[in-house]
């Protein structure tokens, strides 16, 4: 191994060190590993970029591999390391090999100055089958990300005892875990993580579903601007209205999206009226969620949480069952500038549906428009169920669009047919837009529509073969 001089050459042209290195931060982690083996600069600087970039330990030989890397040079590649993510199942103690042992050594005597992310897979087993571990973890100062799964006891302690200032925090709770212990409302996410009510930006809660009483909120999160929340079988928000007062993005999901059917819809559309008139109540109460930026959910999720404020982007799912006359409440109540419709709902371009309800936007603030409509196979359906598009439905669609006053208009046409081994097709309701040409219904939305300035139109189709989806 010897010196690299300040330049290559390389068939006659002379090349800058520095040349070098930058192009190197493009190489793939085999052609560093090459690299290293070069020159002893090179295999100093070449290891600082395996480092700089993701690191994801997956296996015990992967563990071991780690290791002996970060202890070369005496240990110094550790101050370069930004991104870990754990995902190895550790022996249990007494264990063969330290690994564990090794991995808290190298935390406690190394600096890890630059490692800002980190990703705890099986996170539950490995910091309660090994205490030490989760002690020298904890001890990181550094860390601005971390993603925690599945989270229980031990996992929840570790985040207690954790000496970083999270800003973003991502935390799957275990199956049941909240249902299991007894004062379960300790584990309410804005009272278990009131350690970084000051710095956190991100919160991504999932699988938390015990409710909290009122006495038991804390303060707020001043600086959350960013709310994930997937947490079925909690219609009532009001702990998340109250904490986090100032979010601009917000992404729901609730249990009503996952197990609403014609029967349960029936029974308990009374019920989820109640749970909206009560998060509408609490929103106005505590002042919350005024204004967002970005707001993402199915129909039934956001007519649950019952939002009234202004939305720059609101990305609205409606599904199998969704009713429509949940979708039109929402985007009455929510002054929208760029709406993207998702739907996969039984005939969305007939009576009562999408036609219909942009037909009463006429007067809202909708500046942008983007429709993705899945047209299923009629095989997905029962008798009478089957969705029809042709060119008079679009039509019809594009009247409603018209007195919008809309500056962008997209649609997506998604469809899907089954195919069997004979190559026969089977309709999937588009059959009638055989000869569609997407620039010409382009070119006619922007002669109908003066305010649209820019038109775009998408036809796909997909065969579905034993369960296979070519494209």
């Amino acid at each position: 191994m010897t010196e690299v001089p300040p330049y290559l050459v390389f068939r006659g042209h002379a090349i800058p060190y520095d040349i070098i290195i930058e192009i190197a931060t493009f190489a793939s982690r085999t052609t560093l590993s090459r690299l290293m083996k070069t020159c002893r600069t090179l295999y100093h600087e070449c290891a600082k970029l395996q480092l700089r970039r993701r690191v994801a330990i997956e296996t015990r030989p992967d563990l071991t591999s780690f290791l002996a890397f970060l202890h070369a040079e005496e240990g110094t590649r550790c101050r370069c390391l930004r991104e870990l993510v754990l995902d190895v199942d550790l022996p249990p103690l007494p264990e063969p090999g330290g690994l564990a042992r090794s991995l808290i050594m190298a935390i406690q005597n190394y600096s890890f100055q630059s490692l800002t992310s980190m990703q705890l897979d099986n996170a539950e087993n490995m910091l309660d089958s090994h205490p030490k571990l989760s002690i020298g973890l904890a001890s990181l100062g550094t860390l601005a990300a971390l993603i925690i799964r599945p989270a229980g006891m031990a996992s929840l302690a570790f985040l207690k005892n954790l000496h970083s200032k999270l800003r973003t925090l991502v935390v799957t709770y275990e199956r049941g875990f909240d249902q299991s212990h007894g004062g379960e409302e300790a584990f309410h996410p804005i009272v278990a993580f009131t350690k970084f009510r000051h710095s956190l930006e991100t919160l991504e809660v999932h699988g938390y579903e015990a409710e909290l009483s009122r006495t038991r909120f804390p303060g707020t999160y001043p600086r959350v601007r960013e709310l994930i929340l997937d947490s079925p079988d909690s219609p009532l928000l009001a702990p998340y209205i109250h904490a986090f007062p100032d979010v601009r993005k917000l992404s729901l999901t609730t249990v009503f999206a996952d197990r609403l059917t014609p029967d349960s819809l029936s029974l308990e559309m009374s019920l989820i009226d109640a749970f909206r008139r009560t998060n509408q109540n609490d929103q106005t109460k505590f002042g919350s969620w005024t204004k967002l930026e970005t707001v993402t959910g199915t129909a039934a999720d956001l007519y649950l949480a019952g939002l009234k404020c202004a939305m720059e982007t609101l990305y609205l799912n409606v599904c199998q069952w969704d009713p429509w006359s949940m979708v039109l409440p929402i985007l009455l109540d929510a002054s929208v500038s760029e709406l993207h419709l998702f739907v996969a709902a039984f005939d969305p371009l007939g009576d009562g549906a999408l036609p219909s309800i942009l037909g009463r936007l006429a007067h809202s603030r909708i500046e942008s428009l983007n429709l993705h409509i899945h047209l299923r196979a009629q095989e997905e359906w029962e008798d009478g169920q089957r969705t029809m598009v042709n060119h008079n439905s679009l039509d019809r669609l594009l009247q409603t669009v018209v007195p919008l006053n809309l500056r962008k208009f997209r649609i997506t046409l998604r469809c899907e047919c089954f195919t069997r081994g004979c190559g026969r097709h089977n309709s999937c309701g588009a059959h009638e837009l055989r000869d569609f040409n997407t620039n010409t219904f382009a070119e006619h939305v922007l002669a109908v529509a003066p305010t649209v300035q820019e038109a775009t139109v998408r036809f796909i189709c997909s065969i579905k073969y034993s369960h296979n989806t070519y494209f």
